[in-house]
């Protein structure tokens, strides 16, 4: 009934537990390899009967149904487009995954899913005794590559109890493994997420084309982009702890490097270089309508952070929270990272330690150069 090889029995002598990939693409593909090489041993099952062949190779027992999969695997991961291609596997379609599943097991969905779809699957699972995660997988472009070659990061939600007992798998799959909470949490990140960087995309799509319109050859404005501060923290994403979680920008004696009314000035004129070559930059117009409404409300001196509170305001929340900051992502996770508050800028420890170093280092430089030039015009007067 199953078709599998030499190599694959041995591996299962080492007493992992028994995976099942359904879907074999570009994630779930990928994932199977990973966790053979691994030692782990994996039954796949794919509509697709040639995505199977060359995991086959490296030691795949390749089922002939989604069920067939749940029969002989303790944990299963489904990998698959869309949601209703996640329904029909799971539950609607033939020999789907529901009619094999053996009470204990482990059910994880690394799809990119809808809420609502990840809230049907875990009521099933529950009825059926089975545990179940959804953790989408953030996978790796070109020019984003992950440390350890298989992934950005993974998110996933669900009984902490279930996640402590895949985690030791899940870290195998990425370079970050986040737990997000309860059930379809790690869903809803993953789409804010693909949110965020679509928006992202566009503002960058508006600045490249309204460079060139200017007649700024292209290698120049991307140069700008990726090593300005923009590129070395996309959206601020790394600096929000310290001007927006931690409030700063509601104290305007804290005194702000870069304003409101600064940051204003900056985006009207960009806006007016876009009206004079009559290019349509629909993100950028709206910002500026945010920067307007945040100078009426006379934020003008305040941190340009401040204009996020517009946006608080609209989805009734408020951003607080004591996070430490963070320059990069190649840097340890947050929870790991000592720091330190000096006259209210958040550093981390070793950096500062570094910085006051430099100083120091300096400050010696330059007096033992001062000493050296009154040697020599003494000696020039003496003479």
């Amino acid at each position: 009934m199953l078709r599998s090889n030499g190599t694959s029995k041995s591996k299962s002598l080492l007493n992992y537990p028994t995976l099942g990939i359904i879907g074999c693409g570009n994630i779930g593909g990928r994932q199977a390899a990973n966790f053979l090489a691994c030692g782990y041993p994996v039954y796949i099952y794919d509509v697709n009967p040639d995505s199977m062949t060359g995991l086959q190779s490296q030691g795949a027992r390749i089922a002939h149904s989604s069920a067939e999969v749940a029969a002989y695997s303790e944990i299963i991961f489904t990998a698959l487009p869309t949601p209703a291609d996640v329904v029909k596997a799971v539950l609607s379609g033939e020999q789907s995954l529901s009619q094999g599943l053996r009470r204990g097991s482990i059910y994880v969905d690394l799809t990119t899913n809808s809420p609502e779809t990840i809230l049907r699957l875990h009521q099933t699972m529950e009825q059926l005794g089975v545990e179940m995660l959804d953790a989408p997988f953030n996978d790796c472009p070109i020019g984003a590559q992950s440390e350890g070659g298989m992934g950005l990061a993974i998110m996933a939600s669900g009984s902490k109890a279930t996640f402590e007992r895949v985690r030791h798998i899940l870290q195998l799959m990425a370079d970050r493994v986040i737990y997000c909470g309860e059930i379809t949490f790690a869903t809803q990140c993953k789409l804010i997420h693909n949110a965020v960087n679509a928006i992202a995309v566009q503002a960058v799509s508006e600045g490249i084309t309204l460079g060139l319109a200017q007649g700024i050859p292209l290698q120049t404005v991307w140069d700008v982009l990726r090593w300005g501060s923009f590129g070395q923290s996309p959206g601020d994403i790394h600096g929000l702890p310290h001007y927006w979680f931690s409030r700063r920008c509601d104290d305007i004696s804290k005194h702000p490097a870069f304003t409101v009314k600064l940051l204003h000035k900056d985006l009207r004129i960009a806006l007016a270089m876009a009206s004079k070559e009559n290019i349509c930059v629909n993100h950028l117009s709206l910002a500026v309508k945010d920067y307007e409404e945040a100078e009426r409300r006379s934020w003008s001196d305040y941190a340009t952070t401040k204009v996020r509170c517009l946006q608080e305001e609209r989805a009734g929340v408020i951003a607080k929270a004591t996070v430490p900051v963070i320059s990069n992502s190649n840097q340890v996770q947050p929870q790991s990272i000592p720091t330190t508050e000096i006259d209210g800028t958040i550093k981390q420890g070793k950096k500062g330690r570094s910085f006051a170093f430099t100083v120091l280092f300096t400050v010696l430089a330059t007096s033992l150069f001062q000493l050296g030039l009154y040697w020599l015009f003494l000696r020039h007067h003496l003479s």
